[in-house]
């Protein structure tokens, strides 16, 4: 008992370190600004990683651009922090004193707060070229700077040369390695950027992140406060860290190339002092901090289609190590009872855009679509579980089929098929009384017996109703309105055609009033798909149906779209951060569907769904 408390208390303060270590502060580039000029508000978060960032309310301030987001890591004195900043370019609409509220984020489950700031703004002012140019950059901190401002002893430049060039090129650089160089199409392969340095370094920024080009990719989160590993390089010790990590299936035979990646970032290193000092003899020279921009090499992966020989009819493109199980929940039931049926595919490979086999259910049977379950550590090792509801209506002696699944396994480079065995189920009781009532929504089986209701012909009404005819037309309601109606009709033309007019001036808004109508159209067109059973012509619908909403709704050139364009607009406008996930999420899983060409029926009907609400919900949002 003993034990378990002192574990429990261990583990307490473990988790209180771990989040104290944690932090997230707001802050502002100035306290008073002039009304004609702009500043920067930024949100930052060191050592952990947050989601669900909400704003103060910025309503007496025009924000012209944000978030900007910036990713910093230091390594000084053996002391690493990392960080990521949201920025936000702002301009006061008004002078005065204003606040600045609190924002949140969650960080491991918890909520921090930042603290309130107060603004400043005063009276235009002229500004020089010189100021507008600081302003406009919102990368001016230095890591390195000098807290005395000794300008002797630390010195800044823009760009390295000649012998201090290369001497930050043979202690810092970029790397780009893979797990494996030659690959089966659809096996898994690991791709890390990797930093290696013995050189102080900081504020390092991604310039340009790479490129897949024939992959289907997933990110890899890297802890923030990961340490440093050591490895020997021709002799030499360097200090490695990942910058960043993917899971990587190729989609595609033949030689595909991983692009360069580029990081902007600040090395400080040591030179001889222009001007000689007494401390020289100690420090050897001064510092200097250097912008640098190192680039990794490209690696290129070769992909092998899998062997045409002995390829089982069932295969779908698994590859990995595999095993397949099948279980049903009860083999007797009573009508109307529900039983379960669970399919579970467990394993390594590519097991993320793998599906599982569909089985077939005998007459007699209600099957809902099936619940899925799935726990993938880094995409590519874990399971996949789908549980199918079943309910027998109809009494009998019943068969499920077995359902095969093959894969390829590339360590031995051969074929298996795994077939769990078949159920029977005994089904007692009585027919349903859904099917004796003949209940349109419930299902029948297709050898079941016509049920009659003896109620489904009425008797007509054979007596005669007097028609009366009225004496008084000339001088009725009814008279009057036919005698006025080309009026109204003409002036109703009028003022339909001067409508049309100006919605046909007023461009952007007339895309703004369409925007619903043209996805609702298309979202028909892809419930036609659905019914037909034509994923690709059904994904791509849907994919059109919301890009054209959002390009429409948020005045973006069709050029110009993309998730990130969309996740700003969206933000901009005060969209929740859950519907802008939810608005990534949907893009991204049209664009897996259409690029691996492994989807369900079930998972169809559940994108068509997601569609239809988002845009719902959107319109309340976005008027």
């Amino acid at each position: 008992m003993k034990s378990k408390i002192v574990f429990l208390l261990s583990a307490l303060v473990f988790s209180c370190q771990v989040f104290s270590q944690a932090k997230f502060y707001a802050s502002l580039n100035t306290k008073s600004i002039p009304l004609n000029q702009n500043f920067q508000l930024n949100f930052t978060i060191e050592n952990a990683n947050g989601q669900n960032l909400r704003l103060p309310n910025l309503s007496d301030f025009q924000v012209l651009s944000g978030p900007n987001t910036s990713q910093s890591m230091q390594w000084v004195n053996g002391a690493m922090t990392q960080s990521v900043t949201y920025s936000y370019i702002l301009r006061p609409t008004k002078e005065g004193t204003f606040k600045i509220g609190k924002a949140s984020v969650n960080i491991s489950g918890a909520t921090m707060e930042s603290v309130e700031m107060q603004i400043t703004v005063t009276a235009p002012s002229q500004q020089s070229a010189q100021q507008q140019r600081r302003s406009a950059n919102p990368f001016t901190f230095d890591p390195f700077e000098d807290p005395f401002g000794d300008e002797g002893e630390v010195q800044e430049q823009a760009a390295p040369s000649g012998e201090i060039e290369k001497q930050i090129k043979d202690n810092v650089f970029l790397k780009m390695a893979t797990s494996q160089n030659e690959v089966y199409v659809g096996e898994p392969i690991t791709a890390t950027l990797k930093l290696y340095y013995r050189l102080n370094f900081g504020n390092v920024q991604m310039m340009k992140a790479p490129k897949f080009d024939g992959f289907w990719s997933q990110e890899v989160p890297i802890a923030q406060n990961q340490k440093p590993k050591v490895e020997n390089i021709n002799g030499q010790q360097f200090y490695v860290l990942e910058v960043q990590k993917y899971n990587l299936y190729p989609q595609r035979t033949g030689t595909l190339q991983i692009t360069p990646s580029e990081l902007n970032m600040i090395v400080q290193v040591q030179t001889q002092s222009k001007r000689r000092s007494i401390w020289d003899m100690f420090n050897g020279g001064s510092v200097q901090n250097l912008n640098y921009k190192p680039v990794s090499n490209a690696a290129n992966i070769r992909v092998k289609e899998p062997p045409k020989a002995n390829q089982p009819e069932d295969y779908n493109g698994a590859v990995g190590q595999y095993s397949f199980e099948a279980k049903l929940s009860a083999k007797e039931a009573k009508t109307d009872e529900a039983i379960t049926l669970t399919l579970k595919l467990s394993g390594t490979g590519n097991l993320k855009t793998t599906e599982l086999p569909k089985p077939e259910f005998p007459d007699g049977f209600e099957v809902f679509d099936p619940k899925t379950k799935e726990d993938i550590s880094n995409s590519t090792s874990g399971f996949k579980q789908y549980d199918y509801l079943i309910i027998p209506r109809q009494p009998g002696q019943y068969k499920i089929e077995s359902v095969s699944f093959s894969y390829f396994d590339p360590a031995k480079e051969k074929y298996f098929t795994l077939k769990p065995p078949e159920f029977s189920v005994n089904v007692t009781g009585a027919p349903s009384q859904a099917v004796v009532q003949n209940n349109v929504s419930a299902p029948v089986s297709a050898n079941a017996p016509v049920q009659s209701l003896g109620k489904d012909i009425r008797y007509i009404k054979t007596d005669k109703t007097a028609l009366e005819v009225s004496s008084n037309f000339l001088s009725s309601p009814l008279h009057y309105g036919l005698m006025f109606s080309p009026i109204f009709l003409f002036l109703g033309i009028i003022a339909v055609k001067r409508k049309s007019e100006n919605d046909a001036k007023d461009i952007a808004g007339s895309k703004l009033r369409k925007a619903k109508k043209m996805a609702k159209k298309r979202l028909e067109n892809a419930a036609q798909h659905l019914k037909s059973n034509a994923p690709k012509l059904f994904y791509d619908e849907v994919s059109r149906a919301v890009l054209g909403y959002f390009s429409d709704k948020l005045q973006i050139a069709v050029a110009d779209l993309s998730k990130e364009n969309i996740g700003e607009k969206l933000l901009q406008k005060n969209v929740s951060q859950n519907m802008i996930d939810e608005t990534k999420q949907l893009l991204e899983n049209c664009e897996f569907a259409l690029y691996t060409n492994q989807v369900s029926p079930a998972n169809m009907e559940q994108q068509y769904q997601n569609a239809i609400q988002l845009i719902s919900s959107l319109e309340d949002v976005l008027q």
